[in-house]
């Protein structure tokens, strides 16, 4: 991939795009991304989770959905027991609820497999919804980053991050380290929450970026020595561009060649959402393609 010649938003289509997820294989970029349809927000059969292929981030091939009708928010595909891993969410009916599917080759995908149901009925997750799942291997150790959301105690619907790990390589025994509060909840800047987490680790230490506020988001970051205590560290300043006027999240950082690369969502005037690259040295400070 040559930034040079990129131009954002590097992938638009007459479906809304949302929830980018990308695995660097030997021969390009699978992209995996959330398809919406018909502007109908609650109907099932507008969402599903969708897979495309593409070199350089200019020609895209085989876009095609990898799963049933009612799903969406593909996170981290990871290498687990020997198999490809990409966990979604059922949406947008209720139960909304976390899970998995299974690959040899990152094209054929099996069923969705639910676990960590129990993350709905954690106090702080008064909707009893999980969305939004992002997985970290780490050694022997699997963690989860997802969103529960309270429409009870706030102004308006909140949501905040949970977390769980599992060492286990069926991915039935998990251990919910946020039982008692989020890991990140809502604050000043953003009084609806906080969704969408990315975690990578840049040699030193364990970044996340995720988007802050659902009304007005934008994009912040914590850091952590061993993916269990964060220590917040704000606002990521992003140069406005027309493709993302409107709000801009759902970051995922991935590393390539001698940077670090994020695809990002964004919304623009007309409420449509299309994919933008940003580029960054150190993984904090982040520069972003041209607009064409």
């Amino acid at each position: 991939m040559d930034i040079k010649q990129l131009y954002n938003p590097v992938w638009k289509r007459s479906d809304n795009l949302r929830d980018p997820s990308v695995f660097k294989g030997s021969d390009g970029y699978h992209l995996f991304y959330s398809r919406y349809s018909n502007n109908d927000w609650t109907k099932p059969e507008n969402w599903s989770v969708a897979h495309v292929f593409t070199k350089d981030f200019i020609h895209f091939e085989d876009d095609r959905d990898i799963s049933a009708k009612g799903f969406a928010s593909p996170g981290d595909v990871i290498r687990w027991s020997d198999k490809y891993i990409l966990p979604y969410q059922s949406y947008p009916d209720v139960p909304t609820m976390l899970c998995y599917s299974i690959s040899d080759n990152l094209i054929n995908w099996s069923e969705p497999v639910y676990f960590l149901e129990e993350a709905m009925d954690l106090p702080w997750n008064q909707a009893k919804r999980v969305i939004d799942p992002t997985f970290v291997a780490d050694g022997e150790r699997l963690h989860c980053f997802f969103v529960g959301t309270d429409r009870l105690h706030y102004k308006s619907p909140t949501n905040l991050v949970g977390h769980a790990y599992t060492e286990d390589p069926q991915m039935k025994k998990w251990i919910i380290t946020t039982v008692d509060s989020p890991l990140i909840g809502a604050c000043d800047e953003a009084p609806d929450g906080a969704e969408n987490v990315t975690v990578f680790n840049n040699g030193r230490e364990w970044v996340m970026i995720y988007s802050e506020g659902l009304k007005a988001q934008h994009l912040a970051y914590a850091v952590s020595p061993d993916l269990l205590h964060w220590r917040k560290q704000g606002r990521i300043e992003v140069p406005e561009q027309d493709w993302m006027t409107t709000r801009y999240g759902a970051p995922f950082v991935w590393k390539d060649s001698d940077c670090w690369m994020m695809i990002l969502m964004g919304e623009d005037k007309e409420g449509h959402t299309s994919f933008g690259l940003l580029a960054s040295q150190d993984g904090f400070n982040w520069d972003i393609l041209r607009e064409q």
